[in-house]
């Protein structure tokens, strides 16, 4: 009985404290600021919830015109998650995943090539990416993306 209830208020107190990501959120371009890549002209972003963790799923058009389909999962803090359709990274590593502010860590082949910075606004409505990118011929790109829930 002790052991079901501290897994109860285990669960609770994750649900609690985790950020409230689940759902669908879009890119509010004039809010939005890329410095060194192009601005996309659309992105819709889903959370759904996978386990401990969420998959992410990014869908747009980018700066150039072209369809954009980015996905990742975060299952674990620290752990590295495969990135597909990212031009600038192959993955992902989170620390604090699950919480209203997070960073993460992008790697290409293996080398850390840029940071981002995740803030959930305090009424959970708005999404705020604040990146740092070192694209593949040196030059190095900024980005803050502001995401609001639909």
């Amino acid at each position: 009985m002790l052991v079901r209830r501290a897994l109860l208020i285990g669960a609770f107190t994750f649900a609690a404290f985790a950020a409230n990501l689940s759902g669908t959120w879009k890119l509010n371009v004039a809010k939005s600021k890329y410095v060194g890549i192009p601005t996309p002209k659309e992105t819709t972003v889903t959370y759904t919830t996978q386990g401990q963790g969420w998959k992410y799923e990014a869908k747009g058009i980018s700066g150039e015109g072209q369809p954009t389909n980015l996905s990742f999962v975060y299952e674990k803090d620290g752990v590295d998650a495969t990135v597909t359709g990212f031009p600038y990274a192959d993955t992902i590593a989170l620390k604090d995943g699950n919480g209203d502010n997070s960073m993460a860590t992008f790697k290409r082949g293996g080398k850390a090539v840029g940071t981002v910075k995740r803030t959930v606004s305090k009424d959970g409505k708005t999404i705020t990416l604040d990146g740092k990118l070192t694209l593949a011929d040196g030059k190095k790109a900024t980005y803050i993306a502001v995401y609001e829930k639909q």
